[in-house]
């Protein structure tokens, strides 16, 4: 006699997914887990590392006030700090003067090669600046600079010299020019996607060009304005390369080389440095909490039906000065600085003069193949650069989804863990992991996973932020779709999110991946020997005074970094070609089964 089951088909089916349902929940709780111990170890540990150190004595180990007591009562501490804050606040201010201006030429006039202007300061943007203030020294050094001895060729041998570069004014001149292209990009970018209506009403009424600018575009533009000032600020407040290279040598100090002054004692005072890392990370904090009070409650927003028109505004006699103008900033960061790199390096010795007996080839050919040490900073710059690359963007692009998404109570809480890096500088990163993986039980130092996660760590705002913005524009329509056809989130994760952010993940991959191969405030406390890298190779080789190899170096490392810049636009077109050619054939010859919507 045959048994009749009682359960119908739809019974059958719900108690197949009911475990299926009940696993959901579990592997959301694992990856938030995993997400959450990794933004643990990465930002909050070594934060609480440097936080814990700074309360303790270097000699005896005990809890005290005694650092911060130290560092208010010293002259010598206190000078540190308002040097850092002159270099921050005079940077920031020729960042956003000349950026500012230079953003609204090149996206709203009529600007002669305003493609090319672009070009060139996006070059200076990827230049490392003690790069640029190496050029600089090869330039403007009072006794040996080429422009001074231009100078007293043509004002006479006992002439003083017509530029210091080793100066307060020096460092603030090579910090700014430098720092110009964030401002630059971040209002320019505002200004390719602002409506023009508001502008074409005011000169429809007579206002004129520049009275439209200061009234209208600036105004419209102003988040972008000041996050670019906050962003400059920081840059000069926490650069440590600059000061290094022009500062050091005559004596003025910044709270940055005070920091690795503490680690270059014997003993070295760590805990001192930990607290000393304290205001720096007060004052960014302090902007931040600025910028969202100023902009908190007020909206910039125009409330237009059309989209923005490609009106340029007529310069008409001006058009030729102001290109003039515009030049300025690639000739002083790009032109000038790298010409000396390269003529330099291109000089079995520099101070024998320029002839065709002195041109060699001989410190490239020394970089690439005769020193065992630049060889392998170059190997530990692309690994290290692309490891932690492909790490942050991963965890970023994870993070991001959990909290648009909105997978899990609390995600919200890991998204502003990610951004926490964006206050903290990056050598306060890097007193951070210095404190936290450098003793037992992991006790990481000279590894390569330390400056790896490190890296990582401190460009991970930057992932995070860009894996958000591809997500918002990204309907959760087909995610939906395929779970309610039996694929678990993770399947639908990698089939459907990943490739619909296609190009998108590549150029946020480059977006960190060129700041990581030329960044050293981070790596300076963490390398050894064994994992130097390129930018810490050329610091520790400049105070050698060889010149030359330090010049053939950074030529090398601007060739690696300009050459991705170049790549990353033809990939990442190409990717989203596929992709979009991925969507088209879907469309026009529709799977068996699959209705297109």
């Amino acid at each position: 006699m045959g048994v009749i089951s009682t359960d119908s088909p739809d019974s059958a089916a719900a108690a197949t997914a009911r475990p299926a349902m009940a696993r959901v929940p579990l592997a959301r709780t694992l990856v938030f887990g995993a997400v959450a111990l990794l933004l643990f170890l990465l930002v909050v540990l070594p934060f609480g590392w440097v936080l814990n150190n700074s309360f303790h004595d270097d000699i005896t180990g005990t809890w005290t006030l005694g650092n911060y007591a130290r560092i208010f009562q010293s002259v010598d501490l206190l000078e540190p700090l308002f040097n850092s804050l002159l270099l921050a606040v005079a940077t920031a201010v020729i960042a956003v003067g000349i950026g500012v201006p230079l953003a609204w030429l090149v996206s709203r006039t009529d600007l002669p090669f305003r493609r090319t202007i672009r070009v060139l300061t996006l070059t200076a943007f990827v230049t490392p600046s003690f790069i640029g203030a190496t050029g600089w020294i090869l330039l403007a050094a009072p006794n040996s600079g080429w422009l001074n001895a231009l100078w007293r060729s043509l004002a006479g041998a006992e002439a003083g010299p017509l530029l210091n570069i080793y100066s307060m004014t020096g460092a603030i001149f090579i910090c700014g020019i430098y720092t110009v292209p964030y401002s630059f990009t971040m209002v320019s970018s505002a200004l390719d996607e602002m409506a023009v209506e508001l502008e074409d009403a005011a000169a429809t009424l007579g206002s004129g060009t520049l009275r439209t600018m200061l009234s209208i575009t600036i105004p419209l533009v102003t988040p972008a304005v000041i996050a670019s000032f906050i962003l400059s600020f920081i840059q000069g407040l926490t650069l440590f390369g600059v000061p290094a290279f022009l500062l050091t040598p005559t004596g003025i100090p910044v709270v940055t080389t005070k920091l690795a002054e503490f680690y270059q004692l014997f003993p070295p005072e760590i805990y001192m440095a930990a607290a000393y890392c304290m205001p720096l990370l007060l004052v960014t904090a302090m902007l931040f909490w600025m910028r969202r009070r100023i902009l908190g409650r007020k909206q910039f927003v125009t409330i237009s039906g059309k989209s923005r028109a490609g009106r340029r505004i007529a310069l008409g006699a001006a058009r030729w000065p102001a290109f003039g103008a515009a030049l300025l900033l690639p000739l002083v960061s790009v032109f000038l600085p790298y010409a000396a790199l390269l003529l330099v390096s291109l000089t079995r010795a520099w101070g024998q003069g320029l002839s065709w007996e002195n041109l060699s080839l001989h410190w490239y050919w020394w970089a690439l193949f005769g020193n065992s040490e630049t060889h392998t900073a170059i190997v530990n710059s692309l690994l290290f650069s692309t490891l932690a690359a492909t790490m942050c963007v991963m965890l970023g692009t994870v993070v991001a989804y959990i909290v648009e998404r909105r997978m899990v109570v609390g995600a919200s809480l890991l998204g502003a863990v990610a951004t926490v890096p964006i206050i903290i500088p990056g050598i306060v990163m890097s007193v951070g992991f210095f404190a936290a993986y450098t003793r037992a039980p992991l006790n990481l130092y000279g590894t390569p996973l330390l400056l790896v996660a490190a890296f990582a760590a401190t460009f991970l705002p930057i992932a995070y932020a860009h894996g958000g913005s591809i997500l918002k524009g990204i309907g959760p329509e087909l995610e939906r779709a395929a779970r309610s056809l039996g694929a678990g989130e993770g399947r639908t994760f990698l089939s459907i999110t990943i490739p619909l952010m296609g190009g998108g993940l590549l150029s946020g991959w480059f977006l960190v991946f060129i700041p990581i191969i030329r960044e050293l405030s981070v790596a300076v406390f963490l390398i050894t020997p064994k994992t130097n890298v390129m930018t810490t190779l050329i610091y520790n080789a400049k105070d050698g005074g060889n010149y030359e190899a330090v010049c053939a170096m950074s030529v090398l490392l601007l060739l690696i970094t300009l050459a991705l810049v170049a790549a990353a636009g033809p990939l990442t077109r190409l990717t989203t070609v596929r992709r979009t050619s991925r969507k088209s054939g879907r469309k026009t010859a529709p799977a068996e089964g699959v209705l297109p919507t």
